[in-house]
């Protein structure tokens, strides 16, 4: 019995140890919605979301449609209709069969580009500092993850620029940002940051953990594997970005999911000039990759709700 119980504490004791790996279990339920979308330790200043049922100060209700959120550059041939999904008013993206990258045919997925509310919009071209950006997001039951892909994130840069920095951009990257997320193997999680090509916001990304890979001609993978993205429950994410100084780097972006944060990289350059500021949200997915492997082996569906963007003022711990 002594060397039973020995053996279970020491059990317990290695199980302890191991790495965290943050899944939707029940975090989302028992945190709240209103506090996965709009995380606590922040003064917002303005905001929207399309969250019903969610009350912050300062933030607006605005409905889930292309005119209230500003949508604009929709990708042709792709649709992101309004359902109603678990209790929740959603974009359904239907990722084709044999679908993958937003040029291959068969297409699959969505992609556009989100402002705001209208205050929203007004704050960000007056040069908003630190802005939030969230959504849910639920993908099918039985969904087959199959090598990865693309999720919305916050984006920015000098004015058309913004809306070009992603695909393997190679060319004026200082004048642009991009902080999709992206779904891999088996659900993993990470964000898929374009940034200014320093050395310094390359070391910054490749420390997160528990895995950074640099991929200088397309985006960098940060954090993967610091959260998990489950099927057939709603999951929240958010994005915060803190614009830099032009002549600093004291940019950051944080991510938390479900509440908890997984990701805070501080000591990065998103800009060098005033005129490069956030713009919005890049609300893609899709799979891939840009090569037939990455794509997928049946048609597959995936739903976003509570999409939400908000102005801090401050913070308040």
């Amino acid at each position: 019995m002594i060397a039973s119980a020995s053996f279970l504490a020491l059990a317990f004791a290695a199980l302890m140890s191991l790495p965290s790996v943050v899944t939707s279990s029940s975090s989302h339920r028992t945190r709240g919605l209103k506090s996965n979308l709009f995380p606590t330790g922040f003064v917002y200043a303005s905001g929207f979301t399309t969250a019903d049922g969610v009350s912050v100060p300062g933030i607006s209700h605005v409905g889930l449609n292309d005119s209230a959120l500003h949508v604009s550059r929709v990708t042709a041939g792709l649709t992101h209709h309004v359902v109603q999904k678990n209790g929740k008013n959603a974009w359904e993206a239907v990722y084709a069969n044999g679908s993958y990258h937003p040029t291959s045919s068969p297409l699959g997925g969505f992609g556009f580009y989100v402002g705001g509310s209208k205050s929203f919009v007004a704050a960000t071209t007056a040069g908003a500092q630190e802005v939030l950006f969230s959504y849910s997001v639920m993908f099918q039951n039985g969904f087959e993850w199959v090598q990865g892909g693309k999720l919305p994130g916050g984006f920015g840069g000098e004015g058309d620029s913004a809306f070009h920095c992603s695909g393997g951009r190679q060319y004026d990257r200082d004048k642009c940002f991009d902080l999709r997320l992206m779904w891999r193997l088996n659900g993993t999680g990470e964000v898929y940051a374009y940034l200014p090509l320093t050395e310094k916001n390359n070391a910054v990304m490749l420390a997160v953990p528990p895995m950074a890979d640099a991929n200088p001609d397309y985006g960098f993978s940060v954090g993967r594997g610091s959260f998990k993205f489950p099927a057939g429950e709603w999951v929240t994410v958010a994005e915060r970005i803190k614009m830099n100084d032009p002549s600093k780097t004291n940019g950051e972006v944080q991510l938390w999911f479900n509440g908890k944060s997984v990701i805070n990289m501080k000591g990065l350059q998103l800009r060098n000039t005033s005129i490069t500021r956030v713009q919005g949200m890049h609300f893609q997915t899709f799979f891939g990759g840009s090569t037939p492997d990455w794509a997928t082996p049946k048609e597959q569906m995936s739903w976003f709700a509570d999409v939400s963007g908000a102005v801090i003022r401050a913070h308040s711990n």
